[in-house]
């Protein structure tokens, strides 16, 4: 167990260790969570660069003077500790035994664990440490929400912190193809490539295209295997693939969950299952039409969008058929993260996004790859028209691929904006 808990932490020998490319400065409340004891949860789905960021932390601890026995690194995703993770005393002897080698020189031990999910007792371990030890800070990554929280609602409630790392944003894949100042026909090229493999942060620094999806076809397959049919023990895999495959193909469109159980032939209740389960590991969101009775947004017919635009191609449709389907997942992702509540609308007409903040709509959004084409155009401003008189807002907003224009409709004022220019906008979404 040394040897392994030595390779996975090479600052306490060496120092030289990888921490790629710089994503720490986008999440500055870690630096004030670091300063407390509450445990700090970083979820994600597999791949979305939660260890690199872990590894950034590390490398800011040090670089702040922290000695470098004070940092305890844990990848539960490790065989050695993998094979171990019915032991209920794995991380406390693991804790107690390099407090006992090196506490000391340790005023502070910041303890890191890569993949807490993997380890069966890790609730009752982190409360133990967190009740016993007040020198213990906690920074633990996982890959499966409903896991988690769940254990961290009840074990660890009001003891924790919780933050949630998706796939690069666009702006975020300038940043790290070091394109500095970019011109419009830059930023287009770089969005066409965004939209084909999206921002998983390996894809994006892998050169060989082919080899971009053969790495998503892997990141998916991996995604379903370990954080879908085995954490919730599914026995017809079939199902459920047949199910994602179905979904993935179908971002962006209205479903219902009979309606799905009768086209794949299965259980509604199934149905209703494998979704949850597939937002629960990140794979898949669902959104819900506005209403103001909750028990009408809960049934009403809801979209389901994929965390990832590289995913739907490798996983299901031809690219340049659904730009506009993939442009409108890439919108809702974006959205997804700046703002907790988001909806659809749909009256006489429907509206792709409502933003929701405190209780109240603030923004409507409509997205379509082009309005060159009259009914297009029509059907568009007539959707978003609805949404802005139905909730009272002077203003709305229509992304398009590539087109820019100012519209007045009924006394609103629309803006048209490419989707490019809206992602890098100076960091203000709306």
């Amino acid at each position: 167990m040394e040897i392994a808990l030595e390779s996975q932490n090479p600052w306490w020998s060496s120092g030289e260790f990888e921490t790629g490319v710089d994503r720490l400065f986008r999440f500055p409340q870690i630096k004030r969570y670091l300063a407390i004891q509450e445990v700090l949860l970083i979820v994600g789905a597999r791949r979305t660069g939660k260890s690199t960021l872990v590894y950034q932390i590390i490398r800011s601890l040090l670089d702040q003077g922290v000695g470098r026995e004070a940092i305890l690194y844990i990848n539960l995703d490790e065989p050695l500790f993998l094979s171990m993770a019915d032991d209920p005393i794995l991380l406390s002897s693991i804790v107690e035994g390099h407090l006992a080698r090196h506490g000391s020189k340790i005023q502070r031990l910041y303890l890191c664990i890569d993949e807490i999910q993997n380890y069966s007792y890790w609730a009752p371990a982190i409360k133990t440490l967190y009740d016993t030890k007040s020198t213990i800070t906690c920074i633990l990554t996982g890959s499966v929400s409903t896991l988690l929280k769940q254990q961290m609602s009840t074990r660890l409630s009001g003891r924790h912190f919780s933050m949630t790392v998706y796939p690069l944003t666009f702006a975020e894949c300038l940043g790290f193809q070091k394109t500095e100042h970019p011109t419009i026909m830059q930023k287009r090229e770089a969005f066409g490539q965004y939209l084909k493999y999206g921002g998983f942060p390996r894809v994006v620094l892998e050169p060989d295209e082919s080899m971009k999806m053969e790495i998503l076809k892997n990141y998916y397959e991996t995604i379903y295997l370990k954080d879908i049919i085995f954490p919730n023990r599914i026995r017809k895999n079939s199902e459920i693939i047949d199910l994602l495959y179905y979904l993935i193909s179908h971002t962006g469109t209205l479903f219902s969950y009979n309606k799905i159980a009768e086209t794949l032939q299965i259980s509604t209740d199934t149905v209703r299952e494998y979704i949850e389960y597939a937002e629960n590991a990140f794979l898949l969101s669902t959104l819900m039409k506005y209403d103001y009775s909750l028990k009408k947004q809960l049934t009403n017919p809801k979209k389901i969008y994929a965390i990832d635009p590289g995913l739907i191609n490798a996983v299901s449709f031809a690219f340049s058929e659904n730009r506009g389907r993939l442009i409108e997942n890439v919108i809702f992702m974006t959205l997804k993260r700046a703002y907790e509540s988001i909806y659809y609308h749909k009256d006489q007409y429907e509206c792709d996004f409502l933003v929701s903040v405190e209780r109240q709509i603030t923004h409507a959004v409509q997205v379509t790859q082009s309005l060159k084409e009259p009914k297009t155009r029509e059907r568009e401003i007539r959707g978003l028209s609805e949404a802005m008189e139905t909730y009272g807002l002077p203003e709305g907003t229509i992304i398009t691929e590539f087109e820019s224009d100012e519209i007045e409709a009924d006394g609103r004022r629309i803006h048209v904006i490419p989707c490019y220019a809206w992602l890098t906008r100076n960091g203000a979404l709306l």
